[in-house]
């Protein structure tokens, strides 16, 4: 066979090659799992094949065979964790998810967990609801053990709690609106650990926030084709690569195999990670930083199947449009939630993003061709850096130019008339009322997007 000599150049290019490629398997193999080498390789690599990957889609995920169709009642454990401040979401959210708590139930029927900080009994549909209090124990025991018993963050549990036991609501209000999130990163680990003990033969187990909403029928249709017998972490990745992590309020979802590797046969790490959540300002974070020391990291292959927003909110992206949304989060006011749990109580099967449009009664795209400003509504929501601000603009049509001007990134546009400001989106927003706006779509491009959505 024919090898082609090779300049010194192309020597030095294939020996650095060379050496990196030894490099990655050297640290693979010899490196702790959560090592900043190792994170930073998988993070590169993850990216890479993001590349190579096209948009997912529905239609190519129902392709899939559900090898391994589950039972939400069975087979699922859900852990909705509330705090003092917000307890009173959790009876509303969950008639919104069709869940109920059985606190007689065993660990063979038993598909349901409330955890907090702070312990309470509510009646609800003929059954008892539980908030079980997971910073109390085991948590703050071995932080004693640790030494670690008269830290700031515990101290200020101890007050919350105090005021609780005292009957002292409103000194117990005041102190979750001023250190609530404190505690909330003291939650994740021990209220996992109390699923496990209380749940430990369901296939996966599903953590969301008391303001969370899960579209059902597409998360049976994502978990009928995963194996819970090897180990997943899945949920809306943020975070930079040495701490790569699942945003809570989007949903944290871990298989069996991903639960059993921590919780049964590396305990001895449980300790360490309570400790940990002390000075952890994210407790999601600390999730997957402690998964990972076993192991376990995020798989974000499955990003977009996750939401951290409300439908209205939602950011529907070109890369999006045709695939399953699983998660809406930010429902704070019990209303909100009520309102969407009946929405959505008449979706059946797999939901994709772009199915947010009609649910919403939203105008056909086809309109937009004949009546392209829809006045008082915004369909790009709240700017950031993504979106292109055009300052000193006159009227709603030098707005809508510019998106046509950048028809190859722009999906919507909005115009404010106080500002003077236009707003070019690479997403769109089911949106809402907003006085004072004019916005429109670059409906050209979302039709022919949503035309491969079925191919």
């Amino acid at each position: 066979m024919f090898l082609p000599r090779l300049g010194k150049l192309g020597r030095l290019v294939l020996v650095v090659n060379l050496g990196f490629l030894v490099w990655v398997l050297l640290c693979l193999t010899f490196l702790p799992y959560d090592s900043p080498s190792v994170l930073w390789i998988r993070f590169v690599a993850s990216k890479a094949t993001a590349l190579l990957r096209p948009p997912p889609s529905a239609a190519h995920w129902l392709a899939r065979e559900p090898k391994y169709k589950i039972n939400f009642d069975t087979d699922v454990g859900f852990i909705l964790k509330t705090g003092y401040g917000t307890q009173e979401r959790v009876l509303v959210q969950l008639d919104a998810l069709g869940l109920t708590v059985d606190a007689e139930a065993n660990r063979n029927t038993m598909n349901t967990l409330v955890i907090g900080d702070f312990k309470a009994e509510i009646q609800h549909n003929d059954h008892t609801v539980v908030i079980h209090d997971v910073i109390d124990h085991p948590l703050m025991r071995e932080l004693t053990l640790a030494g670690q018993g008269n830290h700031e963050r515990v101290i200020k549990y101890k007050k919350m709690t105090d005021a609780v036991a005292q009957g002292k609501h409103d000194e117990a209000q005041e102190a979750v609106k001023s250190f609530g999130w404190e505690l909330d990163a003291l939650k994740f680990i021990p209220g996992l650990v109390m699923a496990y003990e209380r749940m430990p033969n369901k296939k996966w187990y599903i953590l969301i926030d008391d303001d969370t909403y899960l579209v059902q029928g597409s998360l049976q249709a994502m978990l009928d084709r995963l194996d819970s017998s090897k180990p997943e972490y899945l949920g809306n990745a943020v975070g930079a690569f040495t701490g790569r992590f699942a945003h809570g309020g989007s949903a944290v979802i871990l298989s069996q195999a991903a639960m059993a590797l921590l919780f049964k046969e590396n305990k001895q790490i449980i300790p360490e990670a309570y400790v940990a959540s002390l000075n952890e300002t994210w407790g999601d974070k600390l999730l997957a930083t402690t998964f990972q020391k076993v192991g376990v990291y995020l798989d974000e292959r499955y990003n977009s199947f996750f939401n951290g927003e409300r439908p209205q909110l939602a950011r529907i992206m070109a890369d999006r449009l045709c695939s399953p949304i699983i998660s809406f989060h930010g429902l704070a006011k019990p209303q909100k939630m009520a309102e969407v749990g009946t929405k959505f109580s008449h979706v059946r099967g797999l939901m994709t993003w772009g199915h947010l449009w009609k649910l919403y009664s939203q105008p056909d795209m086809a309109s937009f061709a004949e009546h392209p400003i829809r006045k008082d509504y915004d369909h790009v929501g709240k700017p950031d850096e993504k979106v292109m601000t055009i300052r000193a603009t006159e009227t709603a049509e030098k707005c809508m130019e510019s998106c046509n001007k950048h028809h190859k990134t722009c999906l919507a546009w909005t115009w404010d008339s106080t500002k003077k400001e236009c707003y070019i989106s690479p997403w769109v927003v089911i949106g809402e009322v907003s006085p004072g706006k004019f916005t429109g779509l670059n409906h050209i491009r979302i039709d022919q997007i949503g035309r491969r959505c079925a191919s």
